[in-house]
């Protein structure tokens, strides 16, 4: 039998929105438009690495010592490639005239 990985910590989503200081509408919006979080019915669980690639994606971007931006790659978890290629894959309807 291969070795098992703990699970980490899984919090409610007023649970997390508490750990991050925003709402909870807020926590599941976050959750979502990442795809970093569980859905179980109509309640939302997140891991607690769901919460760091959160407040990583929240991150403000950095400036220069002249005042302008820094570039920085953003991080695309693999729920959400996965939902962006599926849309990509799609066969788009023809519009009816």
């Amino acid at each position: 039998m291969p070795p098992t990985i703990p699970l980490d910590t899984i919090y409610t989503t007023d649970e997390a929105a508490e750990r991050l200081r925003v709402s909870r509408r807020t926590m599941i919006k976050l959750g979502r438009g990442m795809g970093s979080c569980s859905v179980i019915g109509r309640e939302y669980f997140f891991s607690e690495r769901d919460l760091l690639e959160i407040w990583q994606a929240q991150r403000a971007m950095p400036t220069s010592s002249q005042g302008s931006a820094v570039k920085v790659k953003g991080f695309l978890s693999d729920a959400r490639l996965q939902h962006s290629l599926q849309r990509l894959t799609q066969k788009k309807r023809r519009r009816q005239q």
